[in-house]
């Protein structure tokens, strides 16, 4: 009776330290690639498109241990060479002790997963997509000549939609059941139906910015529809702070400096309605009201708008002027100069009105035009009302001869 119940008390001291060391190990990920040297394989985490480093294992023979006292956030992650040469994406969802073991990195199809059906239902759904990208984009090179190669990709887009459905899994909240639905083709009408923007794990992957750039490239160039189209959006984030504040900012640089001169509403639109109206992280009062200062500056400088009073400018008397913002040591400068010199003498009813900047030139100068580099062109009528802006100075002559 005795040893029976000494056995029980080393019984349960045994059980009493091993439950500790197994509750410490919340990851334990083995990484197994083939033909790899001995180094350091590192875990760089997305956010959107880019990433940071989130974690390293030491690497032997090919093989790897990321292990944890705390859960992994899920998401996708990328795991790099010493080099921080990609090797393999990786997905990482609630189960997060598995092994992976990839023969071939061109070919996904030899990965193999243990101990997490979401890992390894991402390695057959980017394999399915880059088989089928492959076919569809040999087939579309040829549709000139083989008119039937239409009906044959259609065919491979169906047969990938079953399929991507067909992985789908019963578990709730399953990540991979996001994934597989931001991965669905949709047209314009239809872009953002199965993009769960009130979830913050779709952030975690690049898709997101490719989305967005493929999005907003494709609207008329219309600062009212612009402006409608980001309301949408950030209303489909619902209550996730994270992807309202990504979306936020993710307009906000995209816009600051838009590509063209009609769309400044659009960063007016962003501080007037975001900025200023709500909580944001790592937005304070201060840098609120920089941006707040500016979007007053911007609706000044609107096409059509009167540029505002600087040196002499409001004495001159022609039909267009061309106001350069310049730096005298400036190569660009001067040699954007020359060139509104040549028009000059294709347009004498245009007159050219340098503006110098120099270290010694009051801020509010800079901020009142907009000045974020130079040279900086504005095209004015006889009014001094602003026709074009931010312009190189071959653009000036298409524009008079448009206007």
């Amino acid at each position: 009776m005795k040893s029976i119940m000494r056995i029980s008390r080393i019984g349960f001291c045994l059980i009493m330290i091993i439950m500790p060391l197994m509750a410490i190990s919340q990851v334990n990920i083995k990484i197994h690639i083939d033909n790899q040297a001995d180094s350091v394989y590192y875990l760089y985490k997305y956010r959107g498109s880019k990433t940071a480093m989130f974690d390293t294992a030491y690497c032997t023979n090919g093989s790897a241990k990321f292990v944890s006292k705390h859960s992994y956030p899920e998401g996708i992650y990328v795991v790099t060479n010493e080099n921080r040469i990609p090797l393999t994406e990786i997905l990482i969802g609630k189960d997060q002790k598995f092994s992976l073991n990839i023969k071939d990195l061109n070919d996904l199809n030899t990965a193999t997963v243990k101990g997490a059906k979401e890992t390894e239902i991402y390695y057959k759904l980017i394999a399915k997509l880059n088989s089928t990208e492959l076919n569809i984009s040999a087939l579309e090179s040829e549709t000139e000549y083989y008119p039937d190669n239409v009906r044959k990709i259609d065919s491979l887009k169906n047969d990938l939609a079953q399929f991507e459905e067909s992985l789908k899994i019963k578990k709730k909240d399953a990540f991979i059941n996001l994934v597989i639905n931001s991965v669905k083709q949709h047209g314009m009408e239809d872009y953002w139906d199965d993009f769960q923007l009130d979830d913050k794990r779709i952030l975690t992957y690049p898709l997101i910015d490719n989305k967005l750039a493929t999005y907003f490239d494709n609207l008329p160039i219309n600062a009212e529809i612009i402006n409608a189209e980001i309301d949408k959006l950030i209303a489909k984030t619902g209550d996730c702070v994270e992807t309202r504040d990504y979306l936020i900012w993710y307009f906000y640089r995209k816009y600051y400096s838009p590509n063209y001169m009609n769309l400044d509403d659009i960063y007016i639109h962003l501080v007037d309605e975001y900025f200023l109206k709500l909580e944001m992280e790592n937005v304070s009062e201060s840098i609120v009201n920089l941006m707040a200062e500016r979007a007053n500056y911007l609706e000044n400088l609107k096409l059509g708008a009167k540029l505002p009073e600087i040196g002499s400018l409001y004495s001159i008397e022609s039909q267009y002027i061309a106001v350069i913002f310049f730096d005298k040591t400036c190569q660009k400068c001067a040699q954007e100069g020359r060139i509104l010199e040549e028009i000059r003498t294709r347009h004498p009813e245009m007159t050219i009105y340098p503006v110098e900047i120099h270290s010694g030139i009051k801020e509010n100068i800079l901020s009142l035009y907009d000045i974020q580099t130079t040279p900086m062109i504005y095209l004015l009528d006889s009014k001094k009302k602003i026709i074009a802006k931010r312009i190189k100075a071959g653009q000036v002559e298409q524009c008079l001869n448009m206007d």
